[in-house]
């Protein structure tokens, strides 16, 4: 992150702000110190400018910033609107009055959008090539990756063969209306999972009511102002991070990052199949591990493992079922399921784990079924198969 502003104090202040967010500030506070410093072709994030600064009283430092292709925050005290409105016409991404604490707090929040933006991927739906272009370069602005199309039979399409993140629709299009193609999204996607805003030159104020009840998360008129729709959409892309976040905190082991044992068999009950195959997976002697190198080098043993199962299947679903024992479902290929799990039983015989400059040697067992029974008999039976391994002498795989 570049910073450009004479103030030593005001400096001391957002560079706090930016290095508790995680981000690397570099330092200037003049015109030319900056000039310098770009012919260097830094790789930057954005850059946080002052308007008015010793050698550049008319926001010259803007101008460079923004011809050698990096994106410019402006943060001044001067809150005239045409100024404003010519900063935001240059390319500036956002313009921030220095009036208070208050203001600048939003500084790290829309830094931190910029870089979550960057796996974030927009369709914009409009009839109209000036509009679609428009929208595709303030998006990109913003780090969003942006797909377009021109109505909403290939909007749809799109949906098809990408992940999208938001969907921005005009509603007056051939074909199919935005407020159509709103209806179509909505019947395979939530809010959750998809953001939606409507877009619509129309006076007809029941348009908005009825674009909201389709399904669509907001609305604006055109012609509509740039921060507010930079607002807004970073508001529905915050509120999704936020969800997908609960989600994951809801379903996902905290210390090994596998599904837990509520995602699996939730998973098991929405997904029946009458071909699959289960193993139950269990660490040999974990309480030795612990009690030799704590429970910090257990947990370390465990969160590693987790990795390495994560990535062991070819389609397979593993999750933690609590404490060292863990679960794997398989609907595919039983051979292939089978020769995989051997793999990485011998995989984890022959890979230590590393803990504080000491080698972690460890074995597991796998007691595994197969067969078209309910989720809990086939758990039944692996976990017998199981016990058989560990009384045959650990470091088995039983069927």
């Amino acid at each position: 992150m570049l910073i450009v502003d004479d103030s030593p104090t005001f400096q001391s202040y957002v560079s706090a702000l930016l290095e508790d967010a995680g981000f690397e500030p570099i330092v200037f506070s003049n015109h030319a110190e900056t000039i310098d410093f770009l012919e260097t072709k830094p790789s930057l994030l954005c850059s946080v400018l002052d308007y008015c600064l010793p050698d550049a009283p008319r926001g010259e430092v803007i101008d460079t910033v923004l011809r050698a292709g990096h994106r410019a925050i402006v943060l001044t005290g001067n809150s005239d609107t045409n100024l404003r409105e010519e900063l935001l016409q240059k390319g500036i991404v956002d313009y921030i009055l220095k009036d208070s604490a208050v203001s600048l707090a939003f500084l790290t929040p829309l830094l931190t959008r910029l870089v979550h933006n960057m796996n974030k991927t927009a369709l914009v739906v409009d009839d109209s090539s000036a509009i679609t272009q428009y929208l595709t370069e303030l998006l990109e602005r913003f780090y969003l990756n942006v797909i377009t199309a021109s109505d909403g039979m290939a909007a749809l399409e799109a949906m098809e063969h990408n992940h999208i993140d938001i969907v921005i629709t005009d509603n007056d299009m051939p074909h199919m209306t935005g407020l159509e193609l709103t209806q179509h999204l909505r019947m395979e996607k939530n809010r959750d999972e998809l953001a939606i805003i409507g877009l619509s030159a129309s006076t007809h104020s029941e348009q908005i009511p009825q674009f909201l009840k389709a399904g669509a998360n907001d609305f604006l008129n055109k012609p509509f102002n740039q921060e507010e729709l930079y607002c807004r959409i970073h508001t529905l892309l915050d509120m999704q991070d936020a969800r997908q976040k609960l989600y994951f905190l809801a379903n996902r082991d905290e210390l090994t990052g596998l599904w837990n044992r509520r995602y699996f068999f939730n998973f098991a009950a929405d997904h029946p199949s009458n071909s699959k195959t289960l193993a139950i997976i269990d660490i040999d002697h974990f309480k030795k591990i612990n009690d030799t190198y704590g429970h910090e080098g257990g947990d370390n043993v465990l969160k590693v493992f987790g990795k390495f199962l994560a990535s062991a299947f070819s389609s397979a679903l593993p999750a933690r079922l609590g404490g060292e024992e863990f679960v794997v479902l398989s609907t595919g290929n039983k051979d292939v399921f089978l020769a995989e799990l051997e793999a990485f039983r011998v995989q984890t015989e022959n890979t230590p784990i590393n803990y504080e400059n000491q080698d972690i040697r460890f074995t597991i067992s796998i007691g595994a079924a197969s067969g078209s029974d309910q989720l809990p008999h086939l758990l039944k039976q692996a976990d017998n198969k199981l016990y058989a391994a560990k009384k045959q002498g650990r470091n088995l795989l039983i069927l």
